[in-house]
């Protein structure tokens, strides 16, 4: 006689699967289950924003946002506010021309920390009067080197739900 709780024949176990057991598990370790989807959501959730700051970064195009250290470009500028974001205005064959923000941080931040002054957009000092123009070989290093911390383009005039652009400037496709 057996000492399995089933019949070992392999028409049994083939035919006789069940659910209840399985369920069981899951019902006595919810919190593990729980604790694996919310880690799988977060990882997820990088991976797409990784992809698409590779994205952004391999094809610029109008209106893309930069988050840099400005230090790495100007090191003359005020060291405590450093994390600014940068407005693509323009991509020419071996230059892209920029719109520095005035709003910094002292150390970086994501996108949506940045873009939450959007308040701020509809002032006229949101952004610096001057244009920075960088070739494109710059931006590479900068890249490199980590100074480009992240990037994104907007949907429409949102980033992550914060308005990044008047509707004004939305680029036809």
């Amino acid at each position: 006689m057996s000492t399995l709780p089933f019949n070992n024949n392999p028409a049994y176990l083939r035919g006789n699967f069940q659910l209840e057991p399985v369920t069981a598990v899951i019902k006595q370790h919810a919190e593990l289950v729980c604790f694996f989807l919310i880690v799988l959501f977060f990882v997820g959730n990088a991976f797409i924003e990784n992809s698409e700051k590779e994205k952004v970064l391999a094809n610029p195009q109008k209106n893309d946002f930069f988050y840099i250290d400005y230090r790495t470009i100007d090191p003359l500028s005020d060291a405590r506010f450093r994390y600014v974001p940068l407005k693509l205005l323009n991509v020419d064959n071996e230059t892209l021309t920029f719109k520095v923000g005035n709003i910094a941080h002292t150390t970086p931040v994501s996108p949506s920390q940045h873009a939450k002054f959007d308040k701020a957009l509809l002032l006229r000092n949101y952004y610096r009067v001057d244009d920075l123009v960088l070739s494109k070989a710059k931006v590479s290093e900068l890249v490199a080197s980590g100074a480009i911390y992240d990037a994104r383009r907007p949907r429409n005039i949102y980033i992550n739900g914060w308005m990044v652009l008047h509707l004004s400037e939305l680029v036809p496709e």
